[in-house]
């Protein structure tokens, strides 16, 4: 599906309208209606950055000018991190169980899963999507994670994080179930002055199957993530 077509049924379905009261069924697969290759917050501001935050990314952005994307690792088919991976152009299926949420992406059937009636560890082991865990107010999924490797992104710009990131994700079905929305906050006080928001809008894809994808270094050498 493209994406204008994509921009067309969430125009179609109009403004969202929630669902209340009790926890959802989110099962199936779904596609991003706009992939940002430069996050802002929800009023549309750049993010708080602060001096080192802002000293890191003014590097990234002049190598990636001069046509040095060296510090993506996804040039090396390594995972992008989050919350990249939920911004990137390819459609996820959500599978939803009892104890965990499951996350399986297209891109390089990367697997991811939240834990409901877990908590966070204190000293978590460094990984590409973190630690995540899982609960429900009301109809409202939310997922925390942290323990996330410093080396990922937050865009495809080269916005940056550290490794006391801690994201939470807050996802809501429209009444119809065909629309699914997000909003993500970024807490890091190694980059950022406060915390901040941003919003997402995925759709359903009935039908669709993910298929098997293998990341090749020589596909993603000069531009990163196949969008």
């Amino acid at each position: 599906m493209r994406a204008s077509t994509l921009l067309l049924l969430t125009w179609l379905l109009g403004a969202p309208v929630f669902a209340v009261g009790a926890p959802q069924d989110f099962s199936g697969v779904w596609s991003i209606v706009r992939s940002p290759s430069r996050l802002t917050t929800i009023a549309g501001a750049a993010p708080p950055l602060n001096a080192a935050g802002r000293a890191i990314y003014a590097q990234r952005r002049a190598a990636a000018a001069r046509g040095d994307r060296s510090f993506d690792e996804t040039s090396k088919c390594l995972p992008p991190g989050l919350p990249r991976l939920m911004l990137v152009n390819q459609p996820f299926e959500i599978l939803q169980r009892d104890k965990a949420v499951y996350f399986i992406h297209q891109l390089n059937r990367l697997p991811r899963r939240a834990y409901f009636g877990e908590q966070l560890p204190d000293d978590p082991d460094p990984l590409y999507l973190g630690f995540s865990i899982a609960r429900w107010e009301g109809a409202t999924l939310i997922i925390e994670s942290a323990g996330f490797r410093a080396g990922t992104l937050l865009d495809d710009s080269g916005l940056p994080h550290s490794d006391v990131l801690h994201l939470t994700e807050r996802y809501q079905l429209d009444a119809a179930g065909r629309a699914l929305h997000a909003r993500f906050t970024i807490a890091d006080a190694k980059m950022f002055t406060h915390p901040w928001d941003f919003q997402a809008d995925y759709v359903r894809r009935p039908g669709y199957e993910i298929p098997e994808q293998v990341c090749s270094d020589k596909q993603t050498a000069a531009t990163g993530i196949p969008y």
